[in-house]
Formats: structure tokens, C-alpha cells, sequence
């Protein structure tokens, strides 16, 4: 069995296996306002201007939650889940199955449960939620530094949140206090955020304040989801990223397919690419 057709038949009984899951969906409350930001992924720092990712990523606020994740994605696993026709057209087309391979697919609940932030994500093979108390970030607010961003006036403020240093633009016009990822603590909300060397960058695409709907949680994948540390979430998603993930799910005889005589293929380690949070010890490579 070739690589690729063992690849494929893992996905697909990973794809087919969802029916009949618990579909999880709940309004927190509703929304306030709604930011579609585009996001700019360095995916190698010594190159940012060749190798990045851009998405699109959705930020609804309420009065005391929000969620900020893919709409796109969101949209396609709610079908995945409940039309089968659809599951496995993403299996079968393969323009399609990388487009959502490539889209973000953690999601970040602030005040979900109360007084935390719960990150759901995706790495070496596992879903995974991750609670942690919620953190703002403690801003320096730059008076002398302005910009019109969307129409609306914004202030710039500097923080050093885990590791980074992040430069965000809010307005006062829209106070609410908020802003894309895990930034949020201003007297307003953000609108353009990046860090300092630039390998994260949120730009507002769309601002709006009517007919929005609600903050939602939801997990539509359902199955199995593991428990984890924010640091040691990090150390973890590192190391998979290393990783020949071919290679391990062979190896592993997931699924019945077991090639112990299967060699590592060589891959280029992302040496050149971090997460937005750095303040973790990196683990020991094989």
C-alpha cells in the first residue's frame, strides 16, 4: 500500500467515523459586534515576505464572552458533520481537502468556562482543549500615536504578552474591550494587531454591530478530546510539528495499517517558525 493511499484511508474512516457524534452548539449570548480580521502567519521568519499564510479569522463579542476562530471552517465542519455527501467530497477532492488543511483550526473562547480562556486546537493526531486563566495583557497606551483604521480612530498601545511584544491599535468609539486571539484590555476594541517582528499580523477586514447572532461555543467534531496545560500544549505542538506524521500514524498501526520497515522521510524543521506565545521551553528533538 502506497503512502499516499494509506494517508487517505486513514482520513477517511477519521471523516466517515463522526456520524453519529454529539454535535455540541450553545449561544453564550449575544453578540455585540463582530471583527473579520485578516491574519498573516509567518511560517518562515527569515523569509515573511515569500512564506506566509493569510486567513480569514471571525472575532464575535458579547457582553462578557467571545469566540474568535475560522468561519470557514466552522461552516465546513458543521456540514462534514451532518452531511455525509459533503464528508466525502472533502476526501475525494483533493484542492479542496488542502484548503482546509491549511485553514486555523484552533479556536478561542475568552470567559468560556468563567474567568478562563478555552482554546480548542488540533496537532500530533489529537484534539485538545486547553483551559487557562484568563490573562490580559498588561498595555502601555501611546496617546501621541494615532490612525484611522476602518473609518474609526484608533490609539496605538504596546504590550509584552508571553514572549512578544505586541503592538495593537484600538478605538475608544467602540468600547469594548476585546481584540483578536487572546488580546483583549483596552478601553476599546482592537482592530490591527501585530507583533514586533511582524510574524503575526491582524488586519480588520469587516466591522459590524448589527444582525451578528450570537457568541456561540461549539465542537462540532465531537469524539474524543484530550486535556492539557497552555505550556505544555505548546511543548507538545512543537515537537509535532517535527514530526514525519506520515511516518507515525504508519508505524503506530493505527487503523490496522502497520509498516514497522517504513523510513522517516527527510523534512525541513521549522526552524524558523514559533508560536505567537514563546514563553515556553522548547523539547528535545529525535
Amino acid at each position: 500500500m502506497n503512502r499516499y493511499l494509506a494517508f487517505i484511508i486513514i482520513i477517511l474512516s477519521l471523516s466517515i467515523n463522526i456520524f453519529g457524534r454529539e454535535r455540541i452548539e450553545f449561544a453564550l449570548e449575544p453578540a455585540l459586534i463582530e471583527v473579520v480580521y485578516e491574519c498573516r502567519t509567518a511560517l518562515d521568519t527569515l523569509d515573511i515576505e515569500n512564506n506566509s499564510r493569510v486567513n480569514l479569522m471571525t472575532l464575535k463579542v458579547g457582553k462578557s464572552t467571545s469566540a474568535f476562530y475560522s468561519a470557514e471552517l466552522k461552516y465546513s465542519d458543521s456540514l462534514e458533520h451532518k452531511n455525509r455527501e459533503y464528508a466525502l467530497k472533502t476526501i475525494e477532492d483533493r484542492t479542496l481537502r488542502r484548503h482546509l488543511a491549511r485553514l486555523p483550526k484552533y479556536k478561542v473562547f475568552k470567559n468560556y468556562p468563567e474567568g478562563k480562556i478555552r482554546v480548542h486546537d488540533r496537532y500530533d493526531l489529537c484534539d485538545w482543549i486547553i483551559d487557562e486563566d484568563w490573562e490580559n495583557p498588561s498595555w502601555k497606551i501611546l496617546t501621541d500615536s494615532v490612525a484611522d483604521i476602518m473609518g474609526y480612530q484608533c490609539v496605538l498601545a504596546e504590550s509584552k504578552f508571553r514572549g512578544r511584544l505586541w503592538k495593537a491599535w484600538f478605538t475608544f468609539d467602540i468600547p469594548i474591550s476585546d481584540g483578536p486571539w487572546k488580546l483583549c484590555g483596552l478601553p476599546g476594541i482592537i482592530l490591527r494587531a501585530h507583533d514586533s517582528r511582524m510574524h503575526y499580523v491582524y488586519e480588520p477586514m469587516s466591522v459590524r454591530t448589527e444582525g451578528i447572532g450570537n457568541v456561540v461555543y461549539y465542537d462540532y467534531k465531537g469524539g474524543i478530546r484530550f486535556t492539557t496545560s497552555r505550556l505544555k500544549s505548546l511543548q507538545r505542538k512543537y515537537k509535532s510539528l517535527h514530526e514525519d506524521l506520515h511516518y507515525k500514524m504508519v508505524t503506530s498501526g493505527m487503523y490496522g495499517l502497520s509498516n514497522k520497515s517504513l523510513k522517516k522521510r527527510d523534512k525541513k524543521p521549522h526552524s524558523n517558525y514559533d508560536f505567537e506565545e514563546t514563553d515556553y521551553v522548547k523539547p528535545k528533538l529525535e
